[in-house]
């Protein structure tokens, strides 16, 4: 074989050389148009070139004449169940086919899976089968034209509108769950239309369960980090020699199964193109990756349900709050730390944005020259103060501003459109204003600011109190004219949760000298 390959080629080399072309520009020419060749074949292999300009980071798995380097690729080798808890448990090298979640082990002892419905509230069973019959190994051949996709690093997977379960008793109890659950918190089931619950829940709940399974795995953290640099296998990142690739810059937000997952106000969509960029899979992308049974792969997948966190876990039961056992176990809910988990996606967010973003020097301290105070004003709601209370706590930050003691802004979010909110925010040290979704813009202050609640009569919920926590801003709640301190709430948990015709009452009091020294003695911590 090996002669009859070289009499070949010694028979085109004479050939062109009758034709006046010499043996060395014969040879140069077949070795450029031989590494032309190669460049065609091999580098989709290595995801250099996706089919789809959406995946790029994503792994193709493809056969090809360096398949033993193209092994390299992550979603490779044994999987197992990482952590995280029911509604957020996470996953290391799983994949998904035709409704199916698989698990490929040597060592299927060692895998003690929690009950299926504290993973999902649909019908995605996790199966358990030997490493041998794991995707990537089974593609052999060079020219198969069979591929799979592996999603490399970090990727959330919402499943709201998961599909129904397997059988009528198991889908009547999980529509009676959702029943009990319901009542309350009357909220629609595919609840991404509500903006808190999207990004302050669902997004914030992902991030935060993985950085919790990221801290708690060894092999995390002494595996040898991703460098980015040209010959990334993950071809979608920035090139920036050899910098870090930051977990924030590698995630994936899966959407699977809701079509109608943005919220009537467009503040959803921007939220994901901020924080995911092209790193965004929905439904339809879904459809098409899996249309021929295809397999999907990931390193490590955060399984997101908001009915299997209600179903087991005691603080998401006790204050209605899905991600609050979560954002229970972060470091930074409990030791203070100066940034939280969420200011590198912050900041990634104000870039996409094109807005200026500031940091403080110190937790607790002005970030501006003359700190700023914003109120968040809901006076077209169905939950406001009443005219007088209104008056006051407009009359309070005149006279701040007249006294050069605050730069006090009045913010009608119903008036401005996104990017204005947004940048509003970016550079805010205290924001005040009635319980509602307005307040989750608490998320683009930076760290270690102040956000002050003002809640109807009897009402107390730990929506914005959460957001505060995980984002190390100091919280405080205000009811009746006065502050209901963490101490009282805690010792009554869930004592004063409303259901959504309480929270809406149109009478809530503030007095002005209460709100008046409130803001005069913050305005000192923050000096």
């Amino acid at each position: 074989m090996y002669n009859n390959n070289n009499n070949q080629l010694r028979s085109v080399v004479q050939h062109y050389r009758r034709k006046g072309l010499s043996k060395d520009f014969i040879i140069s020419a077949f070795s450029f148009l031989g590494f032309i060749a190669f460049l065609f074949i091999s580098l989709p292999n290595f995801g250099f070139l996706p089919s789809d300009p959406i995946l790029t980071s994503l792994d193709i798995i493809k056969p090809s004449l360096f398949w033993s380097l193209n092994c390299r690729t992550r979603c490779h080798g044994e999987g197992k169940l990482a952590g995280g808890l029911p509604g957020f448990y996470t996953f290391d090298k799983i994949w998904y086919k035709s409704g199916f979640f698989y698990i490929f082990t040597d060592q299927p002892d060692q895998i003690k899976l929690p009950p299926q419905n504290s993973i999902s509230s649909g019908f995605n069973p996790i199966i358990i089968k030997p490493l041998s019959e794991s995707p990537n190994l089974k593609i052999k051949s060079w020219f198969s034209k069979e591929s799979i996709k592996c999603f490399p690093d970090e990727t959330i997977w919402v499943n709201a509108g998961v599909s129904e379960r397997s059988s009528e008793k198991e889908e009547e109890e999980f529509i009676q769950e959702k029943r009990r659950l319901l009542h309350y918190n009357y909220k629609r089931f595919n609840w991404e239309y509500h903006h808190y619950h999207f990004l302050a829940e669902a997004i914030l709940g992902g991030i935060a369960t993985l950085d919790v399974v990221r801290n708690n795995n060894t092999s995390d953290r002494h595996h040898d980090k991703p460098k980015v640099n040209k010959f990334s296998w993950n071809f979608g990142y920035s090139n920036t020699g050899e910098d870090e690739i930051r977990p924030e810059d590698k995630q994936w937000l899966f959407i699977p199964w809701e079509t109608e997952w943005q919220d009537p106000y467009g503040l959803n969509q921007p939220i994901v193109n901020g924080l995911f960029h092209n790193h965004f899979v929905n439904s339809a992308l879904l459809s098409k990756f899996t249309e021929n049974d295809q397999w999907v792969g990931f390193e490590r997948l955060a399984i997101i349900d908001r009915w299997a966190s209600h179903r087991y876990n005691p603080k998401s039961n006790e204050w209605n709050k899905m991600a609050l056992d979560v954002f229970s176990l972060l470091p930074a809910s409990s030791s203070g730390a100066a940034e939280s988990i969420f200011e590198p996606y912050r900041n990634n967010f104000l870039e996409y944005m094109h807005i200026k973003n500031k940091h403080r020097k110190e937790k607790g301290k002005s970030i501006n020259e003359l700190p700023k105070i914003i109120h968040v004003d809901r006076g077209h709601s169905s939950r406001h103060l009443t005219n007088q209370s209104h008056y006051n706590i407009i009359s309070t930050l005149e006279e701040l501003n007249k006294e050069g003691k605050a730069n006090c802004v009045i913010g009608k979010l119903e008036d401005m459109d996104y990017v204005d909110q947004i940048k509003l925010f970016a550079d805010a040290d205290i924001i005040i204003g009635v319980h509602g979704n307005g307040l989750t813009h608490q998320m683009w202050m930076p760290s270690g600011g102040i956000l002050i609640e003002i809640f109807p009569h009897g009402v107390f919920l730990r929506d914005y109190q959460v957001i505060a926590q995980v984002m190390g801003h100091q919280h405080i709640a205000i009811l009746d004219s006065k502050i209901y301190t963490q101490e009282e709430w805690e010792s009554e948990p869930g004592k004063l949760l409303a259901s959504t015709g309480q929270a809406n009452d149109q009478n809530i009091h503030l007095n002005k000298g209460f709100i008046g020294d409130l803001l005069e003695t913050k305005l000192l911590e923050l000096q």
